[in-house]
């Protein structure tokens, strides 16, 4: 870390000696990310690629650059101009940090593409996975989601069961798939999953990401109007998002009750959705108040601090006991916001409710990019509160702490402090 204050720079290095929970990955089994070669261009693949189709990246130009059967070169020299125009956000940081100092190169440019992908490629080896988050990140635990019951994964990593399997039905297919025949059948699904989930040591909640698809307003339901809609689907209708949402909810509202009953945290998406051109109003997380008070006893981890609705999930945070806050993916979005995000709820909630960090990479070398970047944002807030006065530096570094490792670990029940 080269800017900043002496105070900063110091609790940036404190910052790299304190264990790590990474509170959200999306990480494929390390086998399956080795079999493909790799070069410099993987590097801009997940998040990036939201960002270059806002710089007016064509379909063409994705094909291109992600055809490996077509040299580099050529590929790159159509690359490079996109590189320019996203390279200071956010995402491509990430992925320009991994160069720096994972690759050792001083930058990504017409001078060391080559190496760079070269350099990659040679990292691409069984262990790889534990070199970077282990060795280079200093990981002690990696909370998976959508990756429950693939594998292998090192023994250090954790799952997030799917909603969706449970609660999403909307066709004769999906009863099929359940072998529902009946609203009771569906409660009893429901009822089987979350046992079965909170019996196998490797889950530790379970997630919803519907606000990719819907408003996240999950509304009480009675029996009546979740059977009314089964009825049409029984009689062989597929019904549509909106006409479906009846039983959703009702089936949401029952896998909550039974996650609370026995411990399983809840875990809900909010704020911006990856890619580009979603209803992002979708994703206000002021959406779920009726949910969370419907369920004083279930624990709530809301996902990537609700970007842009950053003070409106504070106060999610401060109003409810039961509702913690996950900086997962912000510090990319954008870290001027988790900045403000983290400065604002430090102020505003207790500290050990906030998770510091999460990934939220499909593509390992960039967890090390995104790392970084919270920790520098980590160490610029607490400097802050410290350089005013709010805090002493003992203050900072137990809040640092609770950050990186206590709080989400208490959490999760993960048993690592």
């Amino acid at each position: 870390m080269e800017a900043g204050s002496q105070l900063e720079r110091d609790l940036f290095e404190e910052l790299l000696t304190i264990p790590t929970v990474d509170a959200h990955e999306h990480l494929p089994p390390e086998a399956e990310r080795l079999k493909a070669p790799a070069d410099c261009l993987d590097l801009f693949s997940c998040y990036c690629r939201g960002d270059l189709v806002s710089a007016g990246a064509s379909g063409e130009d994705f094909n291109c650059w992600q055809d490996k059967s077509q040299p580099l070169a050529g590929r790159w020299q159509r690359f490079a101009p996109f590189l320019s125009a996203i390279r200071t956000g956010g995402y491509a940081q990430a992925a320009l940090l991994v160069v720096r100092d994972l690759l050792e190169l001083p930058d990504l440019n017409g001078d060391t593409y080559q190496e760079a992908s070269e350099r990659l490629q040679g990292l691409h080896k069984p262990g790889y996975y534990d070199w970077v988050l282990r060795e280079k990140c200093n990981i002690v635990s990696c909370i998976q989601c959508w990756q429950y019951g693939n594998g292998p994964f090192p023994d250090y990593f954790c799952h997030l069961a799917p909603a969706k399997e449970v609660v999403d039905v909307f066709s004769p297919a999906d009863l099929a798939r359940l072998k529902a025949g009946s609203l009771t059948d569906l409660v009893a699904c429901v009822e089987e999953a979350v046992s079965r989930w909170r019996a196998d040591p490797a889950v530790v909640g379970i997630k919803s990401t519907h606000a990719y698809a819907r408003p996240i307003d999950f509304r009480r339901t009675s029996p009546e109007d979740a059977a009314a809609v089964l009825r049409r689907i029984l009689a062989g209708e597929t019904l549509s998002l909106a006409e479906g949402q009846p039983l959703q909810d009702y089936l949401i509202y029952e896998l909550v009750d039974r996650a609370a009953a026995c411990g399983l945290p809840i875990v809900i998406h909010t704020g911006l959705q990856a890619g580009n051109r979603n209803r992002i109003r979708n994703a206000d997380p002021l959406l779920l108040q009726e949910l969370l008070e419907n369920f004083p006893s279930c624990q709530f981890d809301l996902f990537h601090a609700g970007m842009p609705w950053v003070r409106e999930i504070g106060v999610l945070g401060k109003y409810f006991p039961n509702v913690y806050l996950n900086l997962a993916w912000s510090h990319i979005i954008n870290p001027a916001q988790a900045r403000s995000a983290l400065s604002e709820w430090l102020d505003m909630m207790p500290n050990t409710k906030i998770f510091g960090f999460g990934g939220d990479y499909s593509v390992v070398e960039k967890v090390y990019g995104h790392l970084t970047i919270a920790r520098q944002n980590i160490a610029a807030v607490l400097a802050d509160k410290v350089t005013r006065g709010a805090f002493s530096r003992s203050d900072a570094s137990m809040v640092a702490r609770r950050l990186l490792l206590e709080n989400p670990d208490s959490f999760y029940r993960l048993g690592l402090a």
